[in-house]
């Protein structure tokens, strides 16, 4: 009797070992699955608009623009007023016309300063002046289906065709209608304390270097508010 109390005392504490041990390790598998997800964006996240939120930024963009750049390339431009304009990312691509800018364009727009809905109202205004978007809408309620995103739910306004780009060629610049495409993400989570907007501009020769919408995913998983 004594022996089959110390077998089913040992089997238990087996168990327990095992159940801790296969957590673990499976926290392990899903810590890398993680980071293989995120392997195209930056390791730390880049805080924003004065402190008031962060995001991680795809590695590719390491050239940082604040608005004073000549020529300007910082914001969209047929979207020069651009809400709560907190800065640009920049990579450049080689074309057959030369070197063209893929930008990441950020803003932080508090709930209290001006609600989601005329935020969207002023994007969509300046955009449908261009010759090109007359008709553009927003896709609403696109769910990114992560949990620990603080920002879950996005519309998003993409642009999809010939658009002006700066073409630097020789060192002369010169602004170009060439194919590409303009994916504009704002945040739409129910009760947010502030609006984000993330402006990606990615011409047609850039669509390897930053494929969209897969890296503009992944980024809005990331952002995160940090004050008021």
């Amino acid at each position: 009797m004594r022996w089959i109390v110390l077998a089913v005392a040992c089997g238990g504490i087996c168990g327990c070992s095992s159940s801790a041990y296969d957590a673990a390790y499976m926290k392990r598998v899903a810590d890398r699955r993680l980071a293989g997800e995120f392997a195209a964006l930056r390791p730390t996240a880049t805080v924003v608009a004065d402190g008031r939120a962060e995001l991680r930024l795809p590695a590719v963009l390491a050239n940082q623009l604040d608005g004073s750049e000549t020529p300007a390339r910082s914001v969209p431009p047929f979207l020069r007023d651009f809400p709560g304009f907190a800065g640009g990312y920049e990579a450049q691509v080689d074309a057959a016309d030369g070197r063209l800018p893929i930008v990441l364009t950020v803003g932080v727009v508090p709930t209290a300063d001006r609600p989601k809905e005329k935020v969207a109202e002023a994007i969509l205004g300046q955009v449908r002046a261009d010759e090109e978007f007359g008709k553009a809408a927003w896709r609403k309620g696109q769910s990114l289906d992560d949990e620990s995103a603080a920002f879950g739910k996005w519309d998003v306004l993409e642009l999809e065709g010939p658009q002006p780009f700066q073409v630097t060629k020789a060192d002369v610049t010169v602004e170009k209608r060439l194919p590409g495409t303009t994916a504009i993400w704002l945040s739409a989570e129910p009760g947010q304390k502030a609006c984000v907007i993330l402006a990606w501009r990615v011409p047609a020769d850039g669509r390897e270097k930053l494929p969209l919408p897969e890296i503009a995913k992944i980024t809005a998983r990331t952002v995160r508010l940090l004050g008021p």
